[in-house]
């Protein structure tokens, strides 16, 4: 499967999964997996921010990050991930200023969309590899029909 971030939502669920890689092994494997893409993403955004602010906005807000091929356990990672995110962001959300709430919630919003697509894709991923299993007619505990 092929999943696909905005920019800004990747940076999100890769700066959490930075400070919480060593928490469990699909956290662990992700961040084997994708750390050499981060740090490349990471190092450009960064360049852009000191060189051109315009196009800094632009990559984080108007470009995507495609994976792929992804496999659902992967899936279900981020989307755990960004789950966290979002609920930081909502706990980040109380008190401060109205400006900054309102910033708050489009990142809450966008990081609870990405999580429930990627559920939903680790899903049909589970259901298509269940469905490509052959059916069996032989009913347990009674003798193959001859």
């Amino acid at each position: 499967m092929r999943i696909v971030f905005d920019t800004w939502q990747f940076v999100r669920v890769m700066v959490r999964l930075e400070q919480t890689r060593d928490r469990d092994a699909a956290r662990r494997a992700l961040w084997a997996a994708w750390a050499a893409d981060w740090r490349k993403v990471d190092r450009e955004l960064e360049r852009l921010r000191k060189e051109d602010f315009t196009r800094f906005a632009d990559a984080m807000m108007a470009q995507e990050v495609i994976f792929d091929p992804v496999d659902a356990a992967t899936a279900r990672a981020v989307a755990r991930l960004a789950r966290e995110v979002a609920g930081e962001l909502d706990r980040a959300q109380q008190g401060g200023d109205p400006a900054a709430r309102q910033d708050l919630a489009f990142e809450r919003a966008g990081l609870a969309d990405l999580a429930e697509r990627f559920e939903g894709l680790a899903r049909a991923a589970s259901a298509r590899r269940a469905s490509d299993r052959p059916a069996s007619t032989r009913r347990r505990g009674r003798p193959d029909p001859d």
